[in-house]
């Protein structure tokens, strides 16, 4: 039973270890103000067909 256990929880932890794309939201169109702004507080952000966004966390 234990050994169960142990092999059900290592399973959880592998699987939660694989979800690692986090997801993004749609912040506003790109200009360098916005950019600059984002740099200054250290946020991770994508630019994509103009568009910046920000990762939910």
């Amino acid at each position: 039973m234990k050994k169960k256990l142990t092999i059900s929880f290592f399973v959880m932890i592998t699987l939660a270890a694989c979800n690692t794309k986090e997801a993004s939201i749609y912040w506003t169109d790109r200009t360098d103000n916005q950019i600059q702004r984002l740099d200054d507080a250290n946020v991770k952000y994508e630019i994509r067909e103009g568009e910046i966004w920000v990762r939910e966390n």
